[in-house]
């Protein structure tokens, strides 16, 4: 008995060298697992490909007040903390200008572009709202989540589509509408239902293209901006919807000027007490980004406590989370097989000492 306890105990060092190289491996796995997961981490290199010009994607994510809960619009608060569509078109001008300052084209005031010019940018603002679904002899009544957006949204999130397409940069239709595979399959049965109509905001809307998103499971549709602004206003009070997240795919010949460029565009953006959370979603999931992001623990948590993000953005958020705690076993068992390398190395020159001494 006592023979097989210490010819145990001897084995008990390689059996933990052995457990921590699988965890070491098992943790690589995961965090490169969790890097490919997300889809946009190559976009700013999909829309600069074929060109000279790098490119980075930076998203602004800013805060608005829902009177009665999440299914009330969100709505414009204050100067330095929220953001309107007006805000988003005096951005335009600043960036536009950054860029043709950087390209050497020279305009005159009255010459800047309405839409972007050489980069693109999206937005957009999201609510809970029921749909309802008429067939021939029921109906289906479902509450989405409805994200308005505009701009290049599709720049920036690369769906699966189903069917059809999503919505065009310039709107031929305004009353278009995108649902998400989960909402389509509730009130179709089908993704084939291109031409189909469903009712929103008392409004019927043409369903245009069906997608299958990369995040969760929960029930999607997607419309224009301007139709969000056309509720609000027809409120018996009417308000201005907040713009709750901005996303730039900005030009950049230094590396991190673009994220200041943007910074420098919100209006009443503060750095020493930002009210707005800016961050470049290019390489943001890069180990070092990742540990820079959750240290120290629960500041980043604490800062966005007030910010309303929309689905994307909360599973990057839970991305890295997950990236850095599989870091964080990875680093544990590698210190754990680094010391045991070293207590079997101890053993074997022991006991080499003394077989050396014998000879002698």
């Amino acid at each position: 008995m006592r023979e097989k306890i210490i010819s145990f105990l001897k084995n008990v060092p390689a059996v933990i060298l052995a457990v921590s190289i699988i965890m070491c491996i098992v943790s690589v796995i995961c965090i490169v697992s969790g890097y490919r997961s997300r889809p946009e981490r190559n976009q700013a290199s999909v829309w600069s490909q074929g060109g000279e010009t790098s490119f980075r994607h930076v998203a602004v994510y800013s805060r608005g007040a829902r009177s009665g809960g999440d299914k009330t619009p969100s709505v414009y608060t204050e100067y330095g903390q929220s953001l309107a569509k007006t805000d988003i078109y005096n951005m335009r001008k600043v960036l536009q200008g950054v860029v043709d300052s950087a390209s050497g084209v020279r305009r005159r005031s009255t010459d800047k572009p309405i839409d972007p010019e050489g980069w693109t940018d999206a937005f957009c603002s999201f609510v809970r709202a029921d749909l309802v679904c008429t067939h021939q002899d029921f109906e289906i009544n479902s509450e989405a989540d409805i994200y308005a957006v505009s701009g290049n949204y599709r720049a920036f999130h690369p769906f699966e589509f189903l069917s059809g397409g999503f919505l065009p940069v310039q709107d031929v239709d305004k009353y278009q509408i995108v649902l998400n595979d989960e909402l389509a399959w509730k009130f179709f049965s089908s993704y084939d239902v291109i031409g189909e109509r469903v009712t929103l905001w008392d409004r019927e809307y043409t369903i245009i293209g069906v997608v299958d998103e990369h995040d969760d499971r929960a029930l999607r549709a997607y419309v224009y901006f301007d139709c969000l602004e056309e509720y609000c206003s027809s409120s018996e009070t009417p308000v201005t919807p907040a713009v709750l997240s901005y996303e730039v795919m900005m030009p950049e010949s230094v590396d991190g000027v673009a994220v200041i460029d943007v910074r420098n565009s919100i209006p009443g953006y503060n750095i020493s007490s930002p009210g707005f959370y800016v961050v470049s979603i290019t390489d943001r999931f890069a180990p070092g980004n990742v540990i820079d992001h959750m240290t120290p623990p629960g500041e980043m948590r604490n800062f966005l406590s007030g910010y309303e993000l929309p689905f994307w953005e909360m599973s990057a958020q839970q991305t890295m989370t997950d990236m850095f705690v599989w870091m964080i076993v990875f680093a544990v068992f590698l210190f754990v097989a680094l010391v045991t390398v070293i207590l079997i190395l101890g053993q074997k020159l022991s006991k080499a000492r003394p077989d050396a001494e014998k000879v002698e």
